[in-house]
């Protein structure tokens, strides 16, 4: 009787540890990674510039947008003012000051990145920082069907938590049906990887002891 208690309990307790292990990949997934797609099949133009800016503002709270995982952009970019610093693998920037980002692309195919939202706790989350992406072509021309206002084809409008124990949101505008944006997957760390081997290898070794 008590080997098959002890061999229950290790069987919840394995089962408790695997349950946390996935309970901490969603949450990592829920933490503001947005991964987005623009279709320039249908710009009518060879190549030309994506730009990308995140409004600013000195006396707001502190907001930042971290562009990586790019595809489809070659290695000439503009970079304007000193909210926007490179990172590996893309850019990083902040709304504390002006920032711009105009890079060179060729278009007729699909271009794609990851988006990574942060920032500070606003108790009135009176200010919404937005990110927004425009295309133009070689002659500065705005391409796609953007904004009319704004000349975006996409806007990510960041609002941030109202304390520090909370995450802020994303509100997504798509101007131009060419361009998707989702919540990229989170992928687990390799230790992630082993702890969850270790909690399925451990099942199965309760369950051949109960066989």
């Amino acid at each position: 009787m008590n080997i098959r208690i002890k061999q229950t309990v290790a069987a919840l307790c394995t089962r408790a540890a695997l349950a946390a292990l996935l309970a901490g990949g969603a949450g990592i997934a829920s933490a503001g990674t947005i991964h987005v797609a623009i279709d320039t099949s249908a710009f009518g133009a060879a190549d030309g510039y994506i730009d990308m800016n995140l409004s600013a503002a000195s006396d707001k709270p502190l907001a930042t947008v971290v562009v990586d995982h790019m595809v489809g952009f070659d290695s000439s970019a503009y970079i304007d003012s000193w909210g926007l610093t490179p990172v590996p693998g893309g850019y990083a920037f902040r709304n504390d000051t002006a920032n711009d980002l105009f890079h060179a692309v060729d278009f007729g195919g699909v271009l794609s990145f990851d988006l990574t939202f942060a920032g500070e706790s606003d108790p009135l989350a009176n200010y919404v920082s937005h990110f927004v992406v425009s295309a133009f072509d070689g002659a500065v021309a705005p391409l796609g069907h953007y904004d009319p206002v704004t000349g975006a084809l996409a806007d990510f409008a960041w609002t941030p938590a109202t304390s520090a124990q909370e995450q802020g949101s994303v509100a997504v505008t798509l101007t131009d049906p060419a361009v998707t944006a989702e919540t990229a997957a989170a992928v687990p760390e390799p230790a992630t990887y082993l702890l969850a081997g270790i909690g399925l290898t451990a099942l199965a070794l309760v369950r051949r002891r109960r066989v």
